[in-house]
């Protein structure tokens, strides 16, 4: 096989994603798994070279198994909870903690996010104790500057608060993503609440990466006027911050939106620039060669620290040091290997990069333009230059989309109809401006600024925003709410490959299958369509300061309003997506009765005795409510009592804690996310 490390990278892979069932297996039962199985494939191994009958299809199943453990027990292992010195086993005896912020911050509309990173933890007793673990720290937006990545900042813990899923069916869930990042609680401060460190004890690596990265964004404010120096910060070093949202979404409807994050394009360009002006006489003094080596290699690295280390940054400069090695002592490296290798130890160093989007996208169109473009690009062999330029960047956008698609479609339920003509444009005219906001980067920080180079960047941006927006206007420009399960995603791949190996070897058993395959995802799609006909749910949202209920039967949403529902919300469109709703409809209606279970809305609190009355089984609290008075005095005992997001979080939790110690069952959205329920007899 010519790249045997793809043997190792699919069991090691499924092994990282049985993690995620079995998170609550013992550490130890993992580790004494994958010893027995080390064990015994080693003792298969010397089996086979004595020879034994049968010993090489064992020894095969057992490596698979070996890795397979080992895949499950790394990422279990990743988990700082499971580690005895995460700071969140001693959360309540905690007094104080010393963190420093990682990187420059995410800005919202009101507030900046911060992740900081937890160095030591000062208890109640005043012992301190070196402790790991990450968070999210919330300052308002003015204050964003004045906290230094790098720096040392002591604050109090008693606000600390875990971070809890919405539950909104479909909706993006902020607490699991974060959690496969470490991260599970956050806080909301302001810089008063901060005690800075003396400088000795910053962290000066970290400060020097982060004034790197100030110098990049500081040179694009200076020598692109606005709104295009918004994107030529994205461009130059994948900070989107700053970035108009409706623009954000218009080169993500079009498929562009790759060329605003920084990616394995940017890295690859970058890398090539490198390889052709740093000219040496390798041929006369050989050592040079090893200099060039440690230039590109040390520049490549530092510009992937510097765009933040994403995923598929750390990939892209992965390969090319592999490449780049693999020329340097002359060995040639095979496409298939180089990728598979970079996988394999990507998800050693940490198996949570499996569900990194950009991580996963990044591979995917690796692996698709090496399998297909070569394909692609015979079909048509044109023999003017400019045509072949041309069809060249045709087959490898081409290529591209055939293992990204099912990917896309599962991360962001759309196909982008136009991706073609949006790539055709937006590739070069990005890769232009990339290397204008590289000059402008680099005679910034030695002082020598040349202002055509700035407005040469800023016309390139310019005419790229106008034809993707051009382009996003387009009838039918995207195919939206597209909702895929994980088992149709995988029967999708299943479909890809076996065509691609149909059509290379014209096999009627691959043929056979392929057909299997296609009634096989036909099927899974009907029983989707079956299941959400016969659903039967009544949903309470999660939305903190607002409020929307929703009895759902089969494709009809009846939507019951109070005032503080919103007109419309993305959990709206989310959850119609996800349970398959066709039409939808509104009332105010304070009591619902489905299926012989009533639900009670009081939207004031004069109703909420009157509502008591009637018994319901559910009853649902909003902001309008402003004490449990008839309730706990109310003789009967009432149904589930549900705390909507429209309630203030301190007062829901305080509410919440009255009803469990009087025996009432609660449901606080603000604790359990949304509360959906099936009313089905």
């Amino acid at each position: 096989m010519a790249a045997p490390f793809i043997r190792l990278v699919l069991p090691y892979c499924g092994g990282i994603l049985l993690s995620e069932q079995v998170e609550n297996l013992p550490g130890n039962t993992a580790s004494l798994s994958c010893f027995a199985l080390l064990t015994l494939t080693i003792g298969i191994h010397f089996l086979i070279k004595k020879q034994v009958p049968a010993s090489t299809h064992l020894f095969g199943i057992c490596l698979n198994l070996l890795l397979l453990f080992s895949g499950t027990h790394l990422a279990m292992l990743q988990d700082q909870r499971k580690h005895s010195d995460w700071f969140g086993h001693q959360l309540e005896n905690s007094l104080l903690l010393v963190a420093e912020p990682e990187a420059l911050p995410a800005l919202g509309a009101k507030s900046a996010r911060f992740t900081l990173k937890v160095k030591t933890q000062i208890l109640k007793n005043g012992h301190p104790i070196p402790t790991t673990g990450r968070f999210l720290l919330y300052l308002p937006l003015k204050q964003a500057e004045n906290i230094q990545p790098g720096n040392l900042y002591l604050l109090a813990s008693e606000k600390l608060k875990p971070l809890t899923p919405s539950g909104n069916p479909g909706s993006f869930d902020f607490a699991d993503y974060n959690k496969k990042k470490n991260i599970f609680h956050q806080i909301y401060l302001d810089t008063n609440q901060l005690i800075p460190f003396s400088p000795i004890t910053s962290n000066p690596y970290k400060i020097w990466l982060t004034n790197a990265q100030k110098a990049a964004l500081k040179a694009m404010d200076y020598n692109i006027p606005q709104p295009h120096n918004q994107l030529a910060k994205a461009l130059l070093i994948g900070y989107r911050e700053e970035v108009d949202k409706d623009l954000l979404t218009t080169y993500s409807q079009t498929g562009v939106v790759h060329v605003i994050a920084v990616s394995g394009m940017h890295l690859g360009l970058i890398f090539l620039i490198l390889q052709r002006i740093l000219i040496f006489p390798e041929t006369r003094y050989p050592a040079s060669k090893w200099i060039k080596f440690g230039l590109v290699l040390g520049f490549t690295w530092f510009f992937s620290a510097v765009a933040g280390s994403a995923g598929s940054i750390i990939r892209a400069a992965s390969m090319f040091s592999f490449v780049l090695f693999a020329k340097i002592i002359r060995k040639p490296l095979d496409s298939l290997q180089s990728i598979s290798l970079t996988a394999f130890l990507l998800l050693l160093i940490d198996p949570f990069w499996i569900w990194d989007a950009g991580f996963l996208l990044s591979f995917a169109a690796l692996l698709s333009i090496v399998l297909y473009q070569v394909r692609i690009a015979k079909l048509i062999l044109p023999k003017h230059p400019l045509m072949k330029v041309l069809w060249e960047l045709i087959s490898v956008t081409l290529a591209a989309q055939l293992l990204t698609l099912p990917l896309c479609i599962a991360l962001f339920h759309q196909v982008p109809v136009y991706f073609l003509p949006a790539n055709l444009l937006a590739v070069p005219l990005s890769s232009f401006a990339l290397i204008g906001t590289l000059i402008l980067w680099i005679t910034e920080l030695i002082g020598i600024p040349i202002p055509l180079i700035g407005r040469l960047t800023s016309t390139l941006i310019n005419w790229m925003n106008l034809g993707i927006i051009q382009i996003s206007k387009l009838p039918g420009a995207v195919i939206q709410d597209i909702n895929w399960s994980q088992s149709q995603v995988v029967i999708a791949y299943l479909i890809i490959f076996l065509l691609s190996g149909w059509m290379k070897t014209r096999n009627p058993t691959l043929l056979l299958s392929l057909l299997s395959t296609c009634l096989l995802f036909g099927c899974s799609h009907f029983y989707q369509i079956i299941q959400h006909q016969k659903q039967q749910l009544l949903l309470v949202y999660h939305l903190p300061g607002k409020s929307i209920t929703a009895l759902i039967s089969g494709n009809h949403s009846h939507f019951y309003l109070n005032q503080f529902s919103p007109s419309t919300h993305p959990a709206i469109s989310a959850s119609m997506r996800v349970l398959g709703i066709k039409e939808k409809h509104y009332s105010t209606q304070k009591l619902i009765t489905h299926h012989q279970q009533s639900i009670g809305i009081p939207h004031f609190q004069q109703e909420l005795p009157v509502l008591l009355k009637t018994k319901p089984q559910f009853l649902l609290l909003t902001k309008n409510i402003f004490n449990l008075a008839p309730l706990m005095e109310n003789k009967t005992q009432p149904g589930l009592i549900i705390l909507d997001g429209s309630i203030p979080e301190t007062r829901a939790t305080q509410w919440s804690r009255q009803l469990k110690q009087a025996g009432i069952p609660v449901h606080n959205t603000w604790e359990k996310g949304a509360f959906i329920h099936s009313l089905a007899p």
